[in-house]
């Protein structure tokens, strides 16, 4: 069997997860959620935005740090976003657990 077809093997148990199938379904229920999908895509906005204005050594204002911690306490308070970060964290520390078994076998 060659590596490709054992890597291809290890995504579908990884795929038949519970963590993974939770994720699925978390996303799911965000893209029927248009203000949690709202909320979601203006964080990630301003958030981008913060960060080029940093690398480009600017300074960022008290107004826009309010601006941002205020989004992320409604994106706390949003069921939907909420359990999709929790999902998104579980199925991370599924891949962390692969990822170090992997390297611990190479040694």
């Amino acid at each position: 069997m060659s590596l490709e077809q054992k890597a291809k093997d290890l995504a579908a148990a990884i795929k038949e997860t519970e963590e993974f199938e939770t994720l699925k379904s978390a996303e799911n229920r965000l893209n029927l959620d248009p203000t949690a999908q709202d909320l979601l895509q203006n964080f990630q906005n301003k958030q981008q935005e913060l960060q080029e204005a940093q690398q480009q050594g600017q300074q960022i204002e008290q107004e826009e740090i309010q601006s941002i911690q205020g989004m992320q306490q409604q994106m706390q308070s949003n069921e939907t976003i909420k359990n999709l970060m929790d999902a998104q964290q579980k199925f991370d520390q599924v891949l962390q657990e692969v990822n170090q078994t992997v390297l611990s076998e190479l040694q």
